[in-house]
């Protein structure tokens, strides 16, 4: 029996050695072909999606195996990507998911949280892709200044805005009555604020950079949870899955009340006489705000959707009946009135903890409560 035992232990040996192998080579050809494409493909939506999935899987194999792959997959995608269309930019950017993965593996064996991880993800791609954009100049010109980047800016801003103008007015073509009327003079005031557009545009394009950066950390956390939770019991069985109540985006109570003190200051300032204080204050609030409403819809999940199951399909229903009917008459209004109430709703569930907190030791402290046990909310 002891003979049969010692056998069956060494072929499930064999087996969990095959299949790390087997994954380790998979997830890290998947990761370098991924890469090349988002180095091709580095300011679309397909190369994001791809630095995405590069950086999980890379991650997962780090988990594998050691920290010196990071260097061998690196420069497969370096030398494939400059092999492929000779362009140092692109074949920089190939060299993104490798930083992401150190950024989330070292930061999960650190313990630190999602929240740090995210946070240091989106200072390194911001950095990084400033870094890219002077070395863009310098290839081209020789030389790098911020009139150059803002001359950039205006000039792909106003190709991006005549597109849309012309969009419309091709849409005002298939219109008729008054619906076709009430457009046209929409266009007329669009043709006239064109220009003001690309200004209150170009005046948020630091938080829309940034924002950016911080979705693709988002994205990139989000999906090695996953990738982690599948791959990793495979190779290696006993290694416990990542759980939702540990993987989430917590916001401190610090951030809020600096949101909720550029809310109010933003209205307080007159925009035409206080240019430079507004720009300061909107770009605050649009790099703030996508975490709390990211907040907002974990709150809304955990305590409608979970508590009532049958609630997710109407709202599904009304989303779509919203698609159909009303978004394409008043998609602005229903985007900001969707963004703001979400994050009232993540402003909320970021500090009504900590008030809670608060209002129990004053009142331990009041009262002298002698049970004052508090909650490990920490992984073991």
């Amino acid at each position: 029996m002891t003979v049969n035992k010692t056998k069956k232990k060494r072929k499930k040996l064999r087996h969990n050695n095959i299949v790390y192998v087997i994954e380790t080579v998979i997830l890290t050809a998947a990761a370098v072909f991924l890469s090349v494409i988002s180095g091709m493909l580095f300011a679309d939506l397909t190369g994001l999606l791809c630095i995405v999935a590069a950086s999980a899987l890379i991650t997962c194999v780090l988990f594998l195996t050691s920290a010196s792959v990071m260097l061998i997959s690196g420069v497969a995608s370096f030398a494939i990507t400059f092999a492929i269309n000779g362009n140092i930019i692109c074949a920089l950017a190939s060299l993104i998911y490798i930083i992401i993965g150190a950024f989330i593996y070292f930061g999960v064996r650190t313990k630190k949280n999602r929240t740090q991880i995210t946070v240091g993800v989106t200072v390194f791609l911001t950095v990084f892709y400033i870094a890219l954009l002077v070395l863009y100049f310098i290839l081209e010109t020789g030389t790098f200044s911020i009139n150059m980047l803002s001359s950039m800016l205006d000039s792909e801003l106003t190709k991006g805005t005549e597109l849309l103008l012309e969009q419309y007015n091709s849409m005002l073509a298939q219109s008729s009555g008054a619906v076709a009327e009430e457009a046209a003079e929409v266009a007329y005031l669009m043709e006239d604020y064109a220009k003001e557009l690309v200004m209150n545009l170009k005046a948020i394009i630091p938080a829309c950079f940034i924002v950016y950066n911080a979705v693709i950390a988002y994205l990139s956390t989000s999906l090695f949870k996953m990738a982690y939770n599948i791959f990793i019991p495979m190779a290696n069985p006993g290694r416990k899955k990542i759980k939702n109540k540990y993987w989430r985006i917590n916001i401190s109570v610090v951030s809020a009340i600096v949101l909720i003190a550029t809310l109010f200051m933003a209205f307080m300032f007159s925009k035409n006489d206080n240019v430079i204080p507004s720009i300061v204050l909107m770009n605050l609030i649009y790099i703030l705000a996508p975490g709390f409403c990211v907040m907002g819809v974990y709150l809304i999940h955990d305590k409608i959707f979970k508590a009532k199951v049958g609630i997710l399909q109407v709202m599904l229903i009304i989303g779509a009946i919203m698609l159909v009917f009303v978004f394409p008459v008043s998609v602005v209004f229903i985007l900001y009135s969707m963004a703001s109430i979400l994050m009232a709703i993540g402003l909320y569930s970021a500090v009504i903890d900590d008030i809670r907190k608060f209002l129990d030791k004053a009142k331990k402290a009041l009262l002298g409560d002698e049970n004052d046990d508090d909650d490990d909310d920490y992984i073991e």
